[in-house]
């Protein structure tokens, strides 16, 4: 028996020997594979914006931004996710609504904007007017209705740079109750809408129909909508999304979603890379403008200047003892319209309450930053039976001001005196509210008592200026 160090030596050479015999016998040795060529791409750029709300302070950065990569690549595209009004007064109250942004949008080159709920807190007329205006698109296919530009709203819009093109399809959110985007009902009355996901396979082959290289669906509706979407139509290259202000890029299997924060602090850069058989991948990245070093494009900030010198938004009218966060701002808000009122209760959308109430000196610019929607303030008498159904059954979170005692008791509310004692289902009281709440739960509510005649904001200005020697302080109230 042969031991173990001659039997593997033994082994060796025999296999040595047949591997000579191979190459001698013209078999040859096991070959090599030749080095896979990378794959030629075309750098595709798509820059995003979403929830601007009026924010124009950032603009000088964003067009010089975006100039610098437009030099480098053909290829660059500039979009925006919906919601570009309500929320700077500069913007808000500017004498044809909304213009100072589509103005700094047209030239800082945007291409297609999906209309989003805010869009319509102008109302049709202006939201028209607006569109015509801007050398952009504006694309939206779940909304039907209105007349002039409204009624000619793109389902879609294709767009051609370098050869590339790109189809972008819009969706608004119909989440306010009814189906209807979370805008006032009196400014869509008119418009009809369907849920944005439902129908979104009629654009299965709308690729191969227009030619183009991708299709993004640049919608306004929230990023668990966003994913549905995608994962339901798998023909979707690309979700570029608002509504719901987060920061983020993921891959959805093989395609992507994006979203870019709000208030044009940030900016979102998706570089794509389009292979010839038509296959994707994705990179993105989060720009924060604000803390970006950059050289302003000097025309924009002179622009920008000049839209902001409106002095009458800057005068004093008091004081905030704190920086209030935002239950302590909406405490502040129910509360100053209570003392305006005179009413037993107020009840303000904790939605509408849009800023933080910051230590030092207050402003309109910044009560109207806070409430920046315009609605419109009422007075109602209900009994105490009635008010309690009302506080019980308006569906959406909402801040609270009242000199009496509300007991909760799971879904149920009682209202009772200041020693706790429960008042009577008769006793007489009344509630001041906006005019949004009435008209979105309008089976709450019949024929005011009384109309009052300017905004909510407007009676906010009006109570600082009454209270201006107390510093305003809320500190831990969470009502």
């Amino acid at each position: 028996m042969k031991s173990p160090q001659i039997y593997m030596t033994t082994l060796l050479f025999s296999l040595i020997a047949s591997i000579i015999t191979a190459c001698s016998s013209g078999t040859g040795p096991i070959s090599t594979p030749e080095p896979t060529q990378p794959k030629s791409f075309t750098e595709v750029v798509i820059f995003s914006v979403n929830d601007v709300h009026g924010r124009i302070y950032n603009f000088p950065k964003l067009k010089t931004l975006l100039d610098q990569e437009r030099e480098k690549n053909d290829q660059v595209f500039f979009v925006s996710a919906g919601d570009l009004f309500s929320g700077n007064p500069i913007v808000d109250f500017h004498p044809d609504k909304g213009f100072p942004l589509i103005d700094l949008l047209s030239k800082t080159g945007l291409d297609v904007n999906v209309i989003g709920n805010h869009e319509f807190d102008y109302g049709q007329e202006a939201l028209t007017a607006r569109m015509n205006q801007a050398s952009f698109d504006f694309v939206c296919y779940n909304v039907d209705g209105g007349s002039g530009a409204l009624a000619e709203v793109p389902e879609y819009t294709l767009i051609e740079k370098g050869g590339v093109k790109i189809a972008f399809v819009g969706i608004v959110e119909t989440s306010s109750p009814g189906g209807y985007p979370l805008t006032h009902p009196r400014k869509i009355e008119g418009l009809s809408f369907v849920d944005g996901n439902e129908g979104f396979s009629k654009f299965a082959n709308l690729k191969n129909e227009t030619g183009a290289d991708l299709l993004v669906a640049l919608t306004h509706q929230g990023e668990v909508s966003d994913e549905a979407l995608l994962r339901a139509n798998p023909f979707i290259d690309l979700v570029v999304g608002g509504h719901t202000n987060k920061e983020y890029g993921i891959a959805i299997g093989e395609d992507f979603m994006v979203m870019s924060g709000a208030h044009l602090e940030t900016v979102g850069k998706t570089t794509i890379k389009l292979y010839e058989d038509g296959t994707t991948d994705f990179s993105w990245q989060l720009i924060n403008l604000d803390n970006l070093s950059i050289a302003e494009n000097s025309e924009i900030a002179d622009l920008v200047e000049a839209y902001n010198n409106k002095p009458e938004f800057y005068e004093v009218i008091g004081n905030s003892a704190i920086n209030h966060s935002r239950d302590e701002t909406a405490c502040f808000y129910t509360d100053a319209l209570r003392q305006v009122s005179g009413s037993d209760f107020i009840i303000q959308n904790r939605g509408g309450v849009r800023a933080n109430l910051d230590q030092g000196e207050v402003t309109p610019f910044d009560i109207y930053t806070i409430d920046p929607f315009g609605n419109g303030f009422e007075t109602y008498e209900f009994t105490v039976g009635e008010m309690e159904n009302v506080l019980e059954s308006i569906p959406t979170s909402y801040s609270y001001s009242t000199h009496y005692n509300l007991i909760f008791q799971g879904d149920q509310i009682e209202i009772a005196d200041a020693d706790g004692n429960l008042l009577n289902d008769s006793t007489a009281v009344t509630l001041s509210i906006n005019d949004y709440l009435t008209n979105v739960f309008s089976s709450l509510f019949d024929e005011p008592s009384y109309v009052f005649e300017l905004t909510t904001a407007d009676y906010l200005i009006e109570f600082f200026r009454s209270h201006a020697v107390v510093p305003v302080d809320y500190s831990g109230c969470t009502n």
